[in-house]
């Protein structure tokens, strides 16, 4: 119906158009002829001008086509992790559970399974660990209070100092291997030096040559500076074991004044007129202190005494007092630490590691002698023992002056 309307409208409008030509045409001739004859003859009468045809043209509207666009949808956002604690202000107090109580090893670079309460650094990574920070723990240590006794702040001293120890074993140990590489190489000097002072001072002979600055950045100027470093690590390390040595020697002391713990005084163990009851009978195979860790053969700080005991040996309370953890605790393995008041102003608790099976839990009451667990070598451990500490404010102390 559209194409025979429009078909007709071309029409009409071409026919107007050649009906206005054909009249433009005749108006024209005749202008003509009159021109010509105009002396002869008299003007012809104007004829009126024909309209034109005004035809309207109406189209109908167009309709843009409907294009369908698919939904958009938001992008979606995965939540920010939070940072731990750990990372940035220190150990956090994570949930005490109680994990299965089996004596193996979690398995290295697998996730730990829900109820285990933190992952253990596996003993390929530890060298690694330690090369980026010499002073690293390698085992978690739960919170400590603020030192604002002098007691407190003594204590927090001989923390320091202990860690300060730790990292100048393992900066040196890294130091004395570079140093044998170094001397192993190629540069005859090194190697004249060398053999030249074979059971001398090496390190003078070393310096002496270091004066010339052509051997600054030879092996033989590198050798010298790793053997500078290497004695001013070491005379350091005699100053802070000297320190640490009156440190402790003042803490047991005051431990030893002290008679007994206050509020209230029942709550420590006076078995044999001790202040602290011995958790098993076993023999004594490491001392508290600084040490060539067994496990991770890297230099890191002994916060307890270890008892040697066959697996499954009952593991006693040292005191009354109140379960704060017990649960895995990364290379403690299956830990126990119990809360026994305050004593000399701080915080007295006794710890338990390595076990192989937990008997409490925590926010349990438990007396002085009852069975809290079983010996083991769960976590870092390289044999049936019972790891125990000592803790004032939450930082270690020698165990021995308490038992």
């Amino acid at each position: 119906m559209s194409e025979r309307w429009w078909r007709r409208a071309t029409l009409a409008t071409v026919a107007g158009a050649t009906l206005t030509a054909t009249s433009f045409c005749l108006n024209a001739g005749a202008a003509t002829a009159g021109a010509q004859s105009s002396s002869a003859q008299a003007p012809l009468p104007t004829l009126p001008a024909l309209p034109s045809p005004s035809l309207t043209v109406s189209l109908p509207p167009a309709k843009p086509p409907k294009v369908t666009l698919p939904p958009i949808k938001p992008p979606t956002l995965k939540p920010t992790p939070v940072p731990s604690a750990t990372a940035s202000a220190g150990p956090a107090t994570p949930p005490a559970t109680v994990p299965p109580t089996s004596g193996k090893l979690p398995p290295v670079g697998v996730s730990t399974p829900p109820g285990i309460d933190g992952p253990m650094v596996s003993p390929g990574s530890a060298p690694a660990l330690i090369a980026g920070d010499p002073g690293a723990d390698l085992y978690p240590q739960p919170p400590v209070d603020a030192a604002v006794t002098p007691q407190a702040r003594q204590v927090a001293a001989l923390s320091d100092v202990q860690h300060r120890i730790q990292y100048l074993e393992n900066i040196l140990v890294r130091t004395r291997d570079d140093l044998t590489r170094v001397q192993r190489g190629p540069d005859p000097v090194l190697q004249l030096l060398t053999s030249l002072t074979a059971g001398g001072d090496a390190d003078a002979s070393l310096f002496a040559v270091a004066d010339f600055s052509e051997v600054v950045d030879t092996p033989t100027g590198r050798a010298v500076a790793l053997s500078g470093a290497i004695t001013s690590g070491q005379t350091e390390l005699v100053l802070r074991r000297t320190e640490e040595a009156r440190l402790r020697q003042e803490i047991s002391r005051r431990v030893r004044s002290v008679a007994a713990v206050a509020a209230p005084a029942r709550t420590v163990a006076t078995v044999g007129g001790s202040r602290l009851g011995r958790p098993l009978s076993g023999r004594l195979t490491s001392k508290f202190g600084t040490r060539l860790d067994p496990y991770y053969h890297v230099w890191q700080l002994h916060p307890g005494v270890d008892l040697a005991a066959p697996i499954g040996t009952p593991i006693l309370a040292a005191a009354d007092g109140r379960v704060s953890r017990a649960g895995w605790y990364g290379g403690y393995g299956n830990y126990t630490c119990i809360d026994h008041g305050r004593a000399d102003g701080q915080r007295l608790s006794t710890c338990y590691g390595h076990q192989s099976k937990l008997m409490v839990s925590p926010g349990q009451r438990v007396h002085a002698g009852q069975v809290i667990g079983l010996v083991g070598s769960t976590g870092a451990s390289t044999g049936p023992h019972l790891h125990f500490e000592v803790r004032l404010g939450g930082r270690p102390v020698d165990p021995l002056p308490w038992l």
